[in-house]
């Protein structure tokens, strides 16, 4: 606490506002102050789980940090005055999504709630984690009550040993029927729905397992930020001018990153570019925007320009200058996203360029075929792959460790096989034909705005947590759950000990007050004290007691902390450092 200042404390239906001091531990508004009155609940009808880099791009640029960070733009839109709530175990996390949806004009609340949860948790009914559930957030949630409040998750990608273990462990326990996995496209939901069942299958082979847990699996899109993407005549001008794209010039943009085995090999975009060059009177201009991995990866994205696509000029755009990057958006008449890599789930990046107003070429792979309509919104290109069967030796030698994630994925991707003539027709049909990219573009901006602009996803989120509500509230004789292989270290090794501590037991004090302040003092002692588990007003006011009362028995100590275990703890401490002695 700052100087000797009173907190103002105001304590309303599960949670507290605090303002003027620091209170760790319990639920706390990270900005903003309520009012009188105000509703403890607003338009978001979940929680926030926050944690590490999900909804911010300062650490990594990838697909599922930039979702995330659209999608904390898009709550502050939707959102802009509401009582948020966070939810997690890092009180600094919590803090920085608070900063960031401040940064985007959120001036509401964002309450903190520590997890496993409180009661408004329960009211709250829902939280929403940014990747695929771990099974240690439900595992907690169940051991206060599973019917507390439902999870849902969002997939990623699902191509990692890590992403694929964790959506097959969805079928199973801690999840409940009511938690959700929200599968960003078809072809996502395909890929779980496959993982689960092979992982039912093998249970009900191996252990007879008849009975499993079927969580929800929605097909709901990632969600993007379409104001952002807006552009005018005159920045589409400005961006040209910018990037030295002279008239008559036709750009071809690939944005994001780049890397021939991780996101997208070049080579079919570079070999369709010069086939059309020698069939349009259009000067055609490849830009790419993004980073590189390596000064590797960009020398061979440079020798394949110069030996596929020798008639075209390219302009390299740094994706770390925000200025020239953003110019390349703005300037470019077709934006191009040929994702040949199952590490693709969803892809944003078309959905921008169509937000936007700028036509797309794809490839027919995993999410493109629900965001692009094709002949109208833009072109899927025909992708093939080897039939099933043909890749098992793939999967093993990555899952023994022979090859690295890199390989695995890269010598997929060396097998998937875009059409490179129907390619080069779609480049010609866009390079000339002016009219037809301005009625795509419109097109596709139309439904990026209608169907995936972050408040509109949102939305959808809301009446998912919403089902899921409805279906956990109507599960009955739900108690709470112990924690499998993850029991109480004192029974777990109760055998370790001579002896356990019980009710019946007295205890003595062997130091005084100034005894026990030196004891606190030491660094040895001090380090273990927490404003949950174990705090030093705790220790003291059992230590007075047990002073005050000329000893005391343990079962009459155990209702000075908030909990039993709690003062547990504060006993054991006094005891570990000779203030008290137990007698059995």
């Amino acid at each position: 606490m700052a100087g000797d200042a009173a907190p103002d404390v105001e304590r309303r239906q599960g949670y507290v506002t605090i303002r003027g001091c620091d209170f760790p531990g319990s639920p706390y508004p990270l900005h903003g102050h309520a009012s009188a009155g105000e509703a403890l609940l607003g338009s978001a009808n979940f929680a926030l789980y926050v944690a590490g880099d999900a909804y911010s791009t300062e650490r990594k640029i990838m697909g599922r940090q930039s979702a995330g960070k659209a999608m904390v733009l898009g709550i502050a839109r939707h959102w802009p005055t509401a009582d948020l709530h966070a939810f997690g175990y890092e009180r600094k996390a919590g803090e920085a999504l608070a900063r960031q949806l401040t940064s985007n004009g959120h001036t509401g609340t964002v309450r903190w709630r520590q997890g496993p949860g409180d009661p408004v948790m329960d009211r709250l009914g829902a939280v929403y984690y940014p990747a695929p559930v771990p099974s240690e957030v439900a595992h907690a949630r169940n051991a206060r009550s599973p019917t507390s409040y439902s999870l849902f998750g969002v997939t990623h990608t699902l191509s990692s040993s890590g992403a694929m273990d964790q959506v097959s462990a969805l079928v199973m326990p801690p999840f409940k029927p009511w938690d959700a996995l929200i599968c960003t496209s078809s072809a996502a939901h395909t890929v779980v729905s496959r993982l689960q069942d092979e992982m039912r299958e093998w249970l009900s082979r191996e252990t007879g397992a008849t009975r499993f847990n079927p969580i929800q699996l929605p097909v709901i899109p990632l969600g993007v930020d379409a104001p952002a993407f807006t552009r005018t005549p005159g920045s589409l001008a400005s961006a040209r001018t910018t990037l030295g794209l002279a008239e008559g010039e036709v750009a071809f943009l690939f944005a994001g990153r780049l890397s021939f085995h991780a996101k997208a090999n070049p080579s079919a975009l570079y070999q369709a570019l010069e086939a059309a060059a020698g069939r349009v009177s259009q000067k055609l201009v490849c830009i790419e925007a993004g980073l590189f991995p390596n000064a590797g990866m960009a020398r061979a994205f440079a020798q394949a320009r110069a030996q596929l696509a020798p008639s075209v000029r390219f302009i390299e755009v740094d994706g770390a200058n925000e200025a020239r990057y953003k110019s390349a958006w703005q300037a470019s008449d077709v934006f191009v996203s040929l994702s040949d890599n199952i590490q693709e789930t969803f892809g944003l990046t078309p959905l921008e360029a169509m937000a936007g107003g700028q036509p797309v070429l794809v490839r027919d792979w995993n999410g493109y075929k629900d965001t692009v309509r094709d002949g109208v919104d833009g072109y899927r290109i025909p992708v093939t792959l080897p039939p099933g069967g043909c890749g098992k030796d793939l999967a093993t030698r990555h899952a023994v460790g022979r090859d690295t994630y890199d390989f695995f994925i890269g010598r997929v991707s060396m097998q998937t096989v875009v059409d490179v003539d129907t390619l080069t027709d779609r480049i010609v049909s866009l390079a000339s034909d002016p009219d037809r990219r301005a009625s795509m573009g419109a097109a596709g901006a139309e439904r990026a705005r209608t169907l995936f602009d972050w408040p509109v996803i949102l939305d959808r989120y809301v009446d998912l947590a919403a089902h899921l509500t409805t279906l956990r509230q109507a599960a009955v004789g739900q108690i709470a759950e112990p924690w499998p292989i993850r029991p109480d270290p004192f029974v777990l090794f109760g055998d370790y000990p001579t002896r356990s501590v019980d009710d019946s037991w007295t205890v003595t004090a062997t130091v005084g007050a100034d005894g026990l302040a030196g004891l606190l003092d030491l660094e040895v002692a001090r380090y273990i004290l927490d404003p949950e588990m174990l705090t030093a007003e705790v220790i003291g006011a059992m230590h007075a007691r047990i002073v005050a009362g000329g000893g005391a028995r343990v079962g009459d100590l155990m209702r000075i902390g908030d909990s039993p275990a709690h003062s547990i703890s504060a006993l054991m401490w006094l005891a570990k450092f000779n203030a008290v002695r137990l007698l059995s």
